[in-house]
């Protein structure tokens, strides 16, 4: 096994930062305290407003792994792509600048590539919403992983999200691809492709990441125009992994279906009479699939209900939505 310190293995942390200042040092302090040593730290201050690129610079003046580099405000893609070019590491992290990591999370997922000859590894990850961050540890263990298994998980989120933050990727991975600029769900809109280009993965079972639940996110924003991008972008998937592996349009169909019933859900919400030619699409797409989905082993029973529901309408479908999501709460 490699040294962890030879340059060689130098791992790109790549972290964004808008307006985290009261976020910032948790993170960063996660990142400095971890067991894996060679590391370059790059933040990315995307026009912050409230002395968050002010604390970048104090930071990098703590620790010489950490360099800055601040610019227009261009949103999450834009910082996200500065980091990548001006990256030199074998490695690229994606951390979100008021998340936090686990001491051991870069050790592991570096040490989970290097035995299994991934191109990519991934941990587990755990939500909270105090101010002090997890310290949560789990058994470490290893499980490798083809590319068509990891891209099988992915769609049906079995410890393979579809957030690009949490993953260790080989730099070659990104060679030819970057974020979409201006984008919302940037993430989705680009991880697959990434992983297509895999040819093995590796899942670590400790939780690694530790994300930090908000109010105000995109997820909990009013619906406008620009989420609409969500629709395009699932559809793309399904299209583009059917085509690949024919044997994951199931899983695919499921995704898709799945995404287009919450965004209904949440257009419902928001207004009922918000972009009505793309409730007629939603509704549409998934009265198409509704065979495929119902037939599948792969669906969850409430999802099939939640579909009957829409094809019974799209208020009786409603109402069953948010009585199915109240009974999680």
């Amino acid at each position: 096994m490699k040294n962890p310190e030879n340059l060689e293995d130098l791992i790109s942390v790549i972290i964004p930062v808008y307006n985290v200042r009261p976020f910032l040092r948790a993170c960063m302090d996660s990142v400095f305290a971890q067991t894996f040593r060679n590391l370059e730290i790059i933040l990315v201050d995307d026009g912050s407003t409230d002395g968050s690129g002010e604390l970048c610079d104090a930071l990098a003046m703590e620790d010489p792994r950490v360099r800055v580099i601040h610019q227009e405000n261009g949103g999450l893609s834009a910082a996200r792509n500065t980091g990548i070019d001006a990256s030199t590491g074998t490695y690229l992290y994606f951390l979100d600048s008021d998340d936090a990591l686990s001491p051991v999370a870069l050790a592991h997922l570096w040490t989970a590539c290097v035995r299994t000859r991934a191109d990519v590894a991934v941990g587990d990850f755990l939500r909270f919403s105090s101010e002090e961050v997890p310290r949560e540890r789990r058994t470490f263990a290893i499980e490798s992983l083809d590319t068509r298994e990891a891209l099988r998980r992915m769609l049906l989120n079995q410890g393979f999200g579809h957030q690009a933050w949490g993953k260790l990727f080989r730099r070659e991975l990104w060679e030819k691809l970057r974020y979409p600029a201006g984008l919302l769900y940037e993430d989705y809109a680009v991880i697959y492709d990434v992983m297509l280009g895999v040819g093995k993965a590796a899942a670590v079972t400790d939780a690694l990441y530790f994300y930090r639940m908000q109010e105000g996110s995109i997820m909990h924003a009013r619906i406008t125009e620009r989420n609409l991008t969500l629709l395009d972008t699932s559809e793309r998937v399904t299209q583009m992994v059917s085509e690949k592996y024919p044997e994951l349009r199931e899983a695919a169909v499921r995704l898709q279906v799945v995404t287009y019933m919450r965004f209904l859900s949440d257009l419902l919400e928001t207004d009922y009479r918000l972009f009505p030619d793309q409730q007629k699409r939603i509704i549409a797409t998934v009265r198409s699939y509704r065979r495929e989905f119902l037939r599948s082993k792969e669906v969850r029973k409430v999802d099939k209900l939640k579909l009957r529901a829409l094809l019974a309408g799209k208020w009786v479908f409603y109402l069953m939505y948010r009585a199915s999501d109240a009974k999680k709460e």
